[in-house]
């Protein structure tokens, strides 16, 4: 220390017989110190006297240049460095925090999100024939989404890791054979399983969605909160945009459960007059369009009791991009861009499973005898859906459980406890019709006299048996005239 102020005060006193030295030489010592006094890993373990003198010089030199040039030195940041820049960079930069916070992409339990991703599975290049542990909505629970540009390929949203998923070529049966079962697991152990195609660090590899999470709200009513009545409105929203955009004349082919509760003209009837007395507009809705009066058809209730509403057209005139990946299975893409161009052709459209179906094939021309559409068609509103699809599902949550399920039940969530009111693992669509328009139709009466009857019969069955053990027991006679009768001796 002694040493420092010594020079210090030898330098202040020849301050003035110091030489003129140039700008240029001045930077040039500071460059040369800068390249001095950089860490090498030959010297660093060379001791503190290096330290020390390599701080005495820099001190030196610094007294040096500010009584010389004291504008270069006390202008801050005209001279930059290798070395301060990295020093000013360490500095400069923000503290982390303790706990990092999850990317906005990851959303385990997010329903929309989940929709966003089924919906970048396209029938032309994702197949649907896969097993369904690597089915469309498998992936899509684990953080997958498709890339149209790949046959075959998704790609985690997250890390950004993508895996194809190539079916084997063995014929038909592929998935069933000895070498599809191999691919099948491999498969899985990459995308669902333990997630290997994923990141080391990627959340969707430790959580990914509950399969609960894809289901319909409200016990499989489709409805958040409202029950019945709030069903009962939203059929009738949407049966009359189906009513005004001609769906209403589409030929259904319905499945065998929907046909005995809709067995005749009167059953449709009651369908009808169900919705219409608790359908009402849109709220703010006051177009003078639509009347309340008017009922909407049998039809248009079906596809919406269904999952099948009308897909809402872009604004200004019609993507072809947006429609030619969701055609029905049997049409040709060039008479779907022919008519998607012109923008007269409605299509019906699922928010779950995101099938579209153009449903200008199905509408049944006005003299047509045979009941189907222009060209013969009858639409299926079960065999349309994706075969996940909860509308046609009866898949719980134990069906097909993932690791996001294990951890909702550990943490003591239950993201299913709704799923309580239906037990029978029906399909969406039959909870909805039997909540319209319940099975059990027979009149009361009829109920009543059933009961009555039943209660004679077994009525009747109980006294039989009563009188049968009667028999086995001999006549009725008192007790106390059996415990106290004494028999009196015969007198000659």
């Amino acid at each position: 220390m002694g040493l420092r102020s010594v020079e210090i005060k030898a330098d202040a006193g020849q301050s003035a017989a110091v030489p003129p030295v140039s700008k240029r030489k001045w930077l040039d010592s500071i460059a040369s110190l800068d390249a001095a006094t950089r860490a090498d890993p030959l010297t660093l373990g060379g001791g503190a006297k290096k330290r020390r003198t390599r701080q005495a010089c820099t001190f030196e030199l610094a007294c040096q240049c500010e009584v010389a040039h004291p504008s270069i030195c006390r202008t801050p940041h005209n001279t930059s460095t290798p070395a301060l820049e990295a020093i000013l960079a360490r500095t400069a930069r923000p503290s982390r925090p303790s706990e990092a916070l999850p990317p906005a992409t990851y959303q385990p339990t997010s329903l929309p999100a989940l929709l966003e991703r089924i919906a970048t599975y396209r029938l032309t290049t994702f197949s649907p024939s896969k097993p369904p542990s690597l089915s469309a909505l498998s992936c899509a629970l684990h953080g997958w989404i498709h890339t149209p540009s790949t046959r075959e390929r998704v790609q985690c949203v997250t890390c950004g890791h993508g895996v194809v998923l190539l079916p084997p070529t063995v014929g038909d049966s592929a998935w069933s054979s000895p070498a599809g079962q191999r691919l099948r697991q491999e498969y899985e152990r990459q995308v669902s399983g333990q997630g290997q195609a994923h990141a080391e660090a990627c959340p969707w590899k430790l959580r990914p969605c509950a399969r609960s999470l894809y289901r319909l709200p409200g016990g499989g009513l489709g409805v958040s909160s409202g029950g019945r009545r709030r069903l009962l409105e939203e059929l009738g929203r949407e049966a009359a945009a189906l009513d005004q955009n001609g769906l209403g004349q589409v030929a259904l082919t319905l499945p065998e459960p929907a046909r005995e509760v809709l067995e005749s003209d009167e059953r449709r009837a009651r369908l009808v007059k169900a919705v219409a007395l608790v359908a009402d507009p849109a709220p703010g809705d006051e177009s003078p369009s639509i009347s309340t009066t008017d009922s909407p058809s049998a039809t248009s209730i079906l596809l919406g009791i269904f999952g099948w509403n009308l897909l809402a057209p872009p604004a200004g005139r019609p993507s072809s991009s947006s429609t030619s990946p969701s055609l029905a299975r049997s049409n040709s893409a060039s008479s779907i861009s022919s008519l998607t161009e012109t923008g007269g052709s409605p299509i019906l459209a699922c928010k779950y499973c995101t099938r579209h179906v153009l449903a200008s094939s199905y509408l049944s021309s006005s003299g047509s005898s045979t009941g189907g559409g222009a060209s013969g068609k009858r639409f299926d509103p079960v065999q349309q859906h994706q075969a996940f699809c909860p509308f046609v599902s009866s898949a719980s949550a134990a069906d097909m459980q993932t690791p996001g399920d294990a951890a909702a039940k550990s943490s003591g969530t239950r993201p299913d406890d709704d799923n309580n009111t239906t037990p029978s693992r029906k399909p969406g669509w039959l909870v909805r019709l039997e909540a319209v328009l319940p099975r059990q139709s027979a009149p009361l009466t009829e109920s009543r006299e059933g009961a009555s009857h039943s209660k004679t019969t077994s009525h009747g069955n109980t006294h039989d048996l009563l009188s049968y053990v009667r028999k086995l027991l001999g006549p009725k006679t008192a007790p106390h005239s059996r415990l106290h009768h004494v028999p009196t001796p015969k007198v000659a």
